[in-house]
């Protein structure tokens, strides 16, 4: 069907989480009636990740009025750092809002999609769960809102399936387990491992031990209660919550901008936390959590009763390499067996590879499959972190290198822009839009180049904003928000052009 023909242009949107929900906000904002949308959402319920956080002490590791939408400002958030089902109720809000409700379709799986040169459409393979039953359903645009943290990662470990006992990752956090009068595996002191440790171990009877496989360096988090004096400001003084929220967007971007231009000698940042760890660790846990790379070479933690809850008598830190598992627990590279009823991974989840837009089983012009394409260049990567030359009309919501201050602004910016690329191709009668080569190319050049200097691409250490660990760096932009926001939409109009049928940005 030409354009000309089409009455409403069809997207696709996979993934309802937040991702998911700001995108079908934005779209409708910019096309109201001339826009058909619909939300493949696997699982029964809307809210991605946050539907999913529900161990103790989840929330948010950003200030929350930075990490809310910019267009939906909400005046009476508690804390600072808001919890969990604070931040589910707030994007749930957000569809009844919007009334995105009839857009869903739940409980169904994107299998793969093909794109057709001849229709300038793509063809989706979508399965219902829980029957399995596969269908096909045509779209003009495909929009990947899969999110970041949508691939939990846990290691392979030989003889994992003979653990007698319950293991789940914290990503798929399993609360018809109760963890009273276990003794329970914590494996992992990222964001999410520190985060949950203190909620755990204060259940009753629970005997908590934590494997780690490094150190780290930490901030108090300081999760101040707004007070209704506060809250009554932010609603009724006008412009107080935008002067605020942008003095936190401000702070974010000098502090993205200090890490992105540390050397690999110590700085007074690194000895002002080395400090911190040492006042609040046990002093038989210090040598174990000391890191031994520059800061910024990980993503820095935010400490709330982490290190207190180290104090604990019924907490214990384990430093050792886990090699395997059996029948009672996780055996370490030392010979040690740890016997335990529940293992919690709170390993991460694959960013790098499968957390940056849809890719397998997505094919583009020729039949090319993106995954292939990707490991063609030695990992991910995109132009603007939205789109890839030879695949039409298919765009990422969080795509590679697209991270630039806090995960809340990147959806926001590339949530407006990817709506503002279909309305070009509906106000400019178009069937197609993708970028061109050369600035695909010249952008990530850049993104390489800039990156290169960072402590985040130190062989110091390994962390998850590259492929493997440390392979290529697929998460991040170079820039801090302040830049990526001009540099994004000044882009969109150097390199957009809309010739028809087919156009390039």
């Amino acid at each position: 069907m030409s354009p000309s023909q089409r009455p409403r242009i069809r997207v696709a949107i996979v993934g309802g989480g937040i991702s998911g929900i700001a995108q079908a906000i934005r779209l409708n904002e910019q096309l109201g009636s001339k826009v058909e949308i619909t939300i493949f959402e696997k699982a029964a319920e809307p809210g991605g990740i946050w539907r999913d956080s529900k161990w103790p002490g989840a929330g948010v590791d950003v200030p929350i009025h930075l990490y809310s939408l910019y267009s939906d400002l909400k005046a009476d958030w508690s804390t600072v750092y808001a919890s969990q089902p604070e931040v589910l109720e707030y994007w749930k809000g957000l569809i009844s809002k919007y009334e995105l409700e009839g857009l869903f379709r739940f409980n169904t799986e994107w299998i793969g999609s093909t794109w057709s040169e001849e229709d300038q459409s793509h063809t989706l393979t979508l399965k219902r769960h829980p029957s399995g039953e596969t269908y096909e359903l045509i779209a003009d645009v495909l929009i990947s809102a899969n999110g970041p943290l949508s691939t939990p990662l846990i290691p392979k470990l030989p003889g994992l399936s003979s653990f007698k006992g319950v293991y789940f990752h914290n990503l798929r956090w399993r609360s018809d387990v109760d963890l009273t009068n276990k003794r329970v595996a914590v494996v992992g002191n990222g964001s999410s491992g520190i985060q949950l440790v203190p909620g755990v171990a204060a259940l009753p009877g629970v005997q908590l031990t934590h494997f780690i496989r490094s150190g780290g360096y930490f901030i108090p988090k300081k999760n101040t209660e707004y007070s209704p004096l506060v809250k009554f400001a932010f609603r009724w003084l006008p412009g107080v919550q935008r002067v605020y929220r942008f003095t936190l967007f401000l702070e974010s971007n000098a502090y993205r901008k200090t890490l992105a231009s540390l050397a690999p000698s110590p700085t007074g940042q690194e000895k002002a936390l080395l400090k911190y760890l040492s006042a609040e660790a046990p002093p038989q846990y210090l040598e174990l959590l000391r890191p031994s790379y520059p800061l910024g070479c990980k993503r820095v933690a935010l400490d709330l009763d982490w290190l207190k809850s180290l104090h604990r008598d019924n907490v214990h830190l384990v430093k050792e390499k886990l090699v395997s598992v059996n029948e009672e627990g996780l055996v370490t590279a030392e010979g040690t067996i740890h016997p335990f009823d529940v293992i919690i991974f709170a390993t991460g989840a694959d960013v790098a590879q499968h957390g940056l837009g849809l890719n397998i089983g997505l094919k583009g012009e020729g039949g090319v499959e993106l995954r292939e394409y990707w490991k063609s260049l030695g990992g991910p990567q995109a132009y603007l972190g939205v789109a890839v030359p030879s695949f039409p009309n298919n765009f990422a919501v969080i795509g590679p290198n697209a991270a630039s201050t806090s995960w809340g602004f990147t959806i926001g910016v590339k949530t407006l822009f990817i709506a503002r690329l279909v309305k070009g191709l509906v106000d400019n009668n178009l069937s197609s839009i993708q970028p061109k080569q050369e600035p695909f190319e010249r952008s990530n050049a850049e993104i390489r180049a800039k990156l290169a200097a960072s402590t985040t691409n130190s062989l110091l250490c390994s962390n998850w904003f590259r492929v493997g660990g440390k392979g290529l760096h697929t998460v991040h932009h170079w820039t801090t928000g302040c830049e990526f926001y001009p540099l994004l939409f000044s882009d969109r109009l150097s390199f957009l052009a809309f010739p028809p049928p087919r156009c390039s940005f």
